[in-house]
């Protein structure tokens, strides 16, 4: 049986609270400011929103705080919240590339194109498939657009923190590179990523479809020796590049498992707290609190007695959150939960 947890928000507010520099005679003292933050990502609301709802710490007095924040410093909050994940010793690790859509100046370095003509700010992010959690994230400009180099500071980073050894690597489509597959061969990283169906690999699939060619088969890529996997589905041929001897029954449900990403993406989205600032770092700030919050909410799930809904688990928080702010301010700051609860 799980046993109860007994959550409290305080760790995550003690690592944000030095990212705020308040005099000694402030109205609002740091911790204030961290516990804003988190309370905003809770209810994934702007800074603004949460202003006229709460009535103090207005939106441009936090902002004018974490302004101040840098990229380096925000990578460091990951790398000290996450130190103390206890991770299996073999581990799926999902990379991928999520987006944030940007409407503001199209020109700015920070902006990458995405699909269909909009413009987006890119993160590469990288999160264990089973416990699903988030380890880290980098925001990718067109600067940094780099495959093998991100995929290698992800990675890098993961071995600097875990003693896990990362069994597999899940990836999609769009590491489907020559550079990338030469990468993670040479340096012995097991990998499975779905094939683009450029003209080769949809004549081997047709070859395949008439029996012309066996279910895996060797395949230069780039100068690169690896297995093509074709897997027949029910409406599709799959096609996955892999460095491993997997067949491709198990091929085919181990890359499954990579959508679990992407409803941690999903996730992730509900704990962000919302910001129209051009300030990068900023947003930076937000989409790694949202990972951390998500964390905390799996880790949660996994200790609890029951499988804890994500607006269950922020509810609970955010009765936590406002005890907290009541003892910081040394006094009853409101009765009741109602303002929090916005539709």
């Amino acid at each position: 049986m799980k046993k109860r947890l007994n959550l409290n928000i305080n760790p995550l507010a003690a690592l944000l609270t030095p990212f705020f520099v308040c005099g000694k005679n402030s109205v609002y003292k740091a911790k204030d400011f961290a516990y804003r933050l988190i309370q905003s990502a809770l209810e994934h609301q702007s800074l603004e929103a949460m202003f006229k709802l709460t009535g103090y710490l207005s939106a441009d007095r936090v902002l004018d705080k974490i302004h101040e924040v840098s990229e380096e410093r925000i990578q460091k909050l990951v790398a000290k919240c996450n130190k103390k994940l206890k991770l299996p010793k073999k581990v799926t690790l999902a990379v991928d590339f999520t987006e944030k859509e940007y409407y503001g100046d199209k020109n700015h370095r920070e902006v990458i194109g995405s699909k269909g003509g909009k413009y987006a700010r890119r993160y590469i992010e990288a999160s264990t498939v089973k416990p699903a959690l988030f380890i880290n994230a980098f925001p990718v400009n067109q600067f940094t657009n780099n495959k093998p180099k991100l995929l290698i500071d992800l990675l890098d980073g993961f071995y600097k923190f875990y003693n896990s050894k990362i069994e597999l690597l899940l990836l999609d489509r769009g590491f489907f590179t020559k550079a990338v597959v030469k990468l993670l061969t040479e340096k012995g990283i097991k990998f499975l990523m779905p094939a683009v169906k450029n003209k080769a690999i949809m004549k081997l699939v047709k070859a395949y479809e008439k029996g012309e060619v066996e279910s895996k088969i060797r395949y230069e890529f780039g100068g690169t020796s690896v297995n093509l996997i074709f897997f027949k589905g029910e409406k599709e041929t799959y096609v996955y590049m892999t460095n491993t001897r997997y067949d491709p029954v198990k091929a085919h449900m181990l890359y499954k498992k990579r959508w679990q990403i992407e409803t941690n993406f999903r996730e992730q989205n509900n704990f962000l707290f919302k910001t129209k600032t051009r300030d990068f770092d900023v947003r930076y700030l937000s989409f790694v609190i949202g990972g951390l919050l998500f964390n905390a909410w799996q880790l949660t799930r996994n200790e609890s007695i029951y499988d804890m809904e994500s607006y269950l688990f922020k509810q609970i928080l955010k009765e936590e959150l406002l005890k907290l702010r009541q003892e910081v301010s040394n006094k009853q700051i409101i009765k009741s939960l109602d303002y929090l609860l916005v539709a």
